[in-house]
């Protein structure tokens, strides 16, 4: 028998998310001068976001589950009102206007797939590796997919298949499927390496479209363009910071940098210390996300964890190496830390979701 039990609550993993979100809406204050908009509204999101989390850990992942058709045609749903919207000079179709503020729906879309997935994988786990099964469950991630590229948001859509990878990979996945992946991704990335390198990218235009000049301006830094002013601006802040990082004062480093380079605005003021702390810190919630995975009761709720931190481990992995050169702009926020309601939300959501499906356990039968 299953039931829940109050006493294995993770109240370190929930202190740690507290502290750590508590810390981005500081350095987003860092990075805004304390009084701007994005401020104030960071505060109110941190606020909401942690009732979120909580009702999130109350309501059993399990009931949740039982939703996940109509959620997954919401989802679908949202992403093709998105793509209805009207565009502007200085508007894309990702974002919902709700008049005080916008959401994200692509965002969103991360952990509804989360669930999804988690729940569609434990209904079909006696034939999962069945070649139609696999079919459909790949089919079903290709569509929301697709409509986030179409936004475009490539970064989210990359988000979302990653999550989705993890989540069949810890289903159970066989090798010989994993096996026939690497042979057929394998040569593809031969193909684009290889059409990187012509000037007409005849593939790459087509797929990628503004992205483009982001992979350019990563493999040009001498460039003069945006981005490689953004990231080298990135670089000098990190720089800046030396061991313990400069004074702590209004840093003004990085141009828009409370959200995709808030990872400069954490080297400009806190060195190199306050940077390891911060990737350590990240690296704990992750660690504790895999090992509640670790002892979930059934297999939607391991699933459901594992997609958790393989989300939150490819959006540091990510927006850290766009700061520090390492990887083109994706425009990938960094979990907890950057400016953004619907990340936070989804973020706080997430963490709530792992702390629910760490509070069961099968009952012993010395328990009465």
């Amino acid at each position: 028998m299953i039931r829940r039990q109050w006493r294995s609550f993770d109240f370190s993993l929930l202190v740690m998310v507290l502290l750590f979100a508590a810390f981005g809406v500081v350095t987003i204050g860092m990075a805004t001068s304390f009084e701007s908009s994005t401020f104030n509204h960071q505060q109110l999101f941190y606020v909401s976001g942690v009732c979120i989390m909580i009702a999130a850990a109350l309501i059993d992942y399990r009931f949740i589950g039982k939703f996940y058709l109509p959620i997954y045609i919401m989802t679908i749903g949202l992403l093709i009102f998105c793509l209805t919207l009207p565009v502007g000079e200085t508007r894309t179709q990702r974002w919902i206007d709700l008049g005080a503020f916008t959401v994200q729906p692509s965002e969103f879309t991360k952990l509804f797939i989360i669930i999804f997935l988690s729940k569609l994988i434990d209904k079909n786990k006696e034939t999962f590796n069945n070649i139609l099964v696999l079919a459909l469950i790949l089919c079903a991630i290709a569509l929301p997919v697709a409509l986030i590229m179409k936004q475009p948001a490539l970064s989210a859509g990359l988000v979302v298949i990653f999550i989705s990878v993890c989540i069949i990979f810890s289903g159970g996945l066989k090798a010989r499927y994993i096996i026939a992946a690497v042979l057929i991704i394998t040569p593809l990335v031969m193909v684009f390496a290889w059409d990187l390198q012509n000037e007409e990218r005849v593939i790459i235009n087509r797929l990628l479209g503004y992205q483009v000049d982001r992979i350019d301006a990563f493999l040009n830094p001498n460039a003069d363009s945006d981005d490689v002013y953004q990231t080298n601006l990135s670089m000098q802040a990190i720089g800046a910071g030396q061991l313990t990082g400069k004074e702590l004062d209004i840093s003004l480093y990085v141009p828009h940098s409370s959200n995709d380079f808030i990872f400069a605005v954490v080297g400009e003021q806190f060195g190199f210390a306050g940077c390891s702390a911060v990737l350590l810190a990240m690296f704990a919630i992750i660690i504790k996300c895999v090992l509640i995975a670790n002892r979930a009761v059934d297999l939607q709720g391991k699933l459901i964890c594992m997609g958790v931190a393989g989300m939150f481990a490819f959006q540091t992995f990510a927006n850290v190496g766009v700061a520090t050169a390492i990887i083109p702009n994706t425009g990938m926020p960094f979990p907890f830390l950057s400016s953004g309601g619907s990340a936070l939300w989804v973020n706080m959501a997430a963490v709530g979701l792992v702390l629910n499906v760490g509070m069961f356990r099968n009952k012993s039968i010395f328990e009465g």
